[in-house]
């Protein structure tokens, strides 16, 4: 009597068991593109999946879908939303299910999410490895990027850094700023960091005239945009998609049990360096530091 008692207790335990890991469960939402950008979400999928143990369910998001459609077909209680079509679902849906934003530049605004705005302390550590000798950094920025400005003067001076933090409020603003900067004496120890702004890294107006005049000046320009690398500053910061999706698996879970709104700058990246600029600029880097660039060029 005994012995089948015992035996119906380790049943019940083990139903019980099976029954919390169907329960945990979460969709990925994430859009449909080709190559090469395919890779990215495949290399966050594979973060997500080695990092979340229960079962998981993706819905692929062609380039026209119907967003009700697709809230409505979510069954699950938690969510990760990648990138701007994830990001259209995550607005339906966030004031009812747990969901987490990815791959996508957000700013605090009501949902979770990592942004794909480096944070700073890791940029300006990838500064120290790559020019020691920069001890001044002067970033401009709007509205739209103060969130993630704001602790980064403090993150500069734990490092031995000084940050100048501009606020400007367009493009005409910023022009003449920049030009103010490189009318100042011995900018070989200074650096000028491109934010994910739209403004003040505009890509056809900003950019080009930052990256030809700091070439002139022997000046240290780094971007927290991947190609801007390519187009010559010395180094750019590249997500690490992998531990982006062991991020997002935490976050999620984090906020289905405390239900707070949480939105994190990128922590895990990788390094886009211009070995052309570098040079240029007098820095020789050895073969075990080349070894640990994502990306270098000219290729």
């Amino acid at each position: 009597m005994i012995n089948r008692l015992i035996r119906l207790i380790f049943c019940f335990s083990l139903l019980s068991f099976n029954v919390n890991i169907k329960a945990d469960s979460l969709t990925v939402v994430y859009p449909d593109v080709n190559a090469p950008y395919d890779t990215i979400y495949e290399q966050i999928k594979q973060g997500i999946d080695s990092e979340f143990k229960g079962d998981i369910t993706y819905l692929k998001l062609p380039s026209k879908f119907d967003p009700n459609e697709i809230a409505s077909s979510i069954k699950n209680d938690k969510v990760i939303a990648l990138g701007k079509r994830g990001w259209v679902i995550a607005k339906k849906i966030y004031q009812s299910t747990p969901v987490v934003v990815g791959a996508l530049p957000i700013r605090p605004n009501g949902i979770s999410g990592v942004s794909l705005m480096t944070a700073p302390e890791s940029l300006f550590q990838s500064l120290i490895n790559l020019a020691p000798n920069v001890k001044k950094i002067t970033v401009l920025y709007t509205p739209t990027t103060e969130w993630s400005i704001k602790n980064a003067q403090q993150d500069a001076k734990l490092k031995g850094l000084e940050l100048v933090a501009i606020k400007v409020k367009n493009i005409q603003q910023a022009v003449k700023t920049y030009d103010q900067l490189f009318e100042g004496d011995d900018l070989s120890n200074q650096a000028i960091w491109l934010p994910l702004d739209p403004v003040t890294a505009h890509d056809k107006v900003i950019v080009p005239v930052i990256l030809e005049k700091a070439w002139k000046n022997k000046m240290v320009v780094f971007s927290s945009k991947p190609t801007h690398a390519q187009r010559g500053a010395l180094f750019s910061a590249l997500p690490n998609n992998e531990q982006l999706g062991h991020k997002l698996v935490k976050m999620i879970l984090n906020i289905s049990k405390t239900k707070k709104t949480i939105v994190t700058p990128l922590l895990d990246i990788e390094l886009a360096v211009n070995l052309r600029t570098a040079a240029h600029l007098g820095f020789d880097y050895g073969n075990s530091q080349k070894s640990g660039f994502a990306l270098t060029f000219p290729n």
